[in-house]
């Protein structure tokens, strides 16, 4: 009996120290779909991952260093769930990050080093379509007008210093500056990344502004780009809306303007519909797009949603903007696509 105990004190010892130091989180997001798409006379149909939101596997944790203050970290990689390559591929044979970073955080707000999330990242709170990258007119045109303000990749800044400030009764403060880690006989900021955004959410208000801008690498006409959002939740629905601005996005001088509008319906206790409509107005002749979109989503429990949608894209004669099937100059474009999203 003695040596059992001894064996269980020692035990204790040794593993005390391990879940001490032990606080991460495992987390991710299951979500794929059936789609068909046609644009002209090309069609898609097939199973697609990242209906609802992009598949991932993110691993977070903390550790607390005292005085308030802790040690955060977040590995975040995607997921193509439909095939068989694993974590994604990236241009440098590596692991598909879409964020990771090591920082502080405490009473002063948050800090941190690597790759992360622009505050552009977050227009998605002014989308009724809820980022749905396949349906949603604002991911699709923002990306078209090669917007930093998306909630897609070009949000997602590498080799980042980024600050959030603490909640100022429901206004925060986001701002990143993203190095472009160049050797250069010039101008060192060239292809560097700024941008700053002000959310404010309070009860059914909330309403953001973002600035970016992009140190061009061959003249003075950086790319410079804004975005004003709000949202009102009704009760009965809610309406939500954005206006962007891009300066120089594909040519000097050019400038392109992003606007969406929509609106969320509850539907019974689970289900809710979503409509959203948008368009690109371009500088360059006969380049504009609009996009709509209706989708419904229900709640099949808290972590759980099963989805279906129809979108459709209309491009002028020089723009070939689509979502699953590819076409060509002047073709519209229709999706339609029933799927299911799974967090953990």
């Amino acid at each position: 009996m003695q040596k059992k105990l001894i064996a269980l004190a020692v035990a204790g010892l040794v593993s005390a120290p391990v879940f001490a130091q032990s606080n991460v989180t495992v987390y991710g997001i299951a979500d794929a779909y059936l789609g068909y798409g046609k644009a002209d006379d090309n069609k898609f149909s097939g199973v697609n991952s990242g209906g609802m939101s992009g598949s991932r596997l993110g691993f977070k944790g903390s550790e607390d260093l005292g005085n308030g203050l802790k040690a955060v970290f977040t590995l975040e990689y995607g997921l193509n769930i439909d095939q068989n390559d694993g974590i994604g591929t990236a241009t440098a044979g590596g692991p598909r990050a879409r964020q990771q970073f090591v920082g502080l955080q405490g009473g002063f707000g948050f800090i941190g080093l690597g790759r992360q999330y622009s505050p552009g990242y977050f227009v998605y709170n002014y989308d009724a379509a809820e980022a749905a990258s396949p349906l949603s007119p604002q991911s699709i045109l923002s990306l078209a007008a090669g917007s930093n303000i998306t909630p897609n990749s070009p949000a997602r800044v590498s080799n980042a210093i980024n600050y959030k400030s603490p909640d100022f009764g429901g206004l925060k403060v986001n701002a990143i500056y993203g190095f472009n880690e160049a050797n250069q006989t010039g101008n060192r900021q060239k292809n560097d990344l700024f941008a700053v955004g002000a959310d404010y959410a309070n009860g059914p208000i909330a309403a953001g502004l973002t600035y970016s801008q992009i140190n061009d690498a061959a003249s003075d006409d950086n790319k410079r780009e804004w975005m004003l959002g709000a949202a009102y939740d009704f009760g009965m629905f809610k309406l939500a809306g954005s206006y962007q601005r891009v300066e120089n996005a594909t040519a000097a001088e050019d400038t392109d303007n992003v606007w969406q509008i929509g609106g969320i319906v509850p539907v019974g206790a689970a289900g809710r519909v979503h409509v959203a409509y948008g368009k690109l107005d371009a500088d360059a002749d006969d380049s504009d797009v609009n996009a709509w979109t209706v989708m419904y989503t229900h709640a099949l429990s808290k972590r759980t949603t099963a989805y279906a949608g129809y979108g459709q894209i209309g491009n002028d004669d020089n723009r070939a903007v689509s979502a699953l099937a590819n076409g060509s100059l002047g073709d519209n474009s229709r999706s339609v696509l029933v799927g299911m999203r799974h967090t953990f």
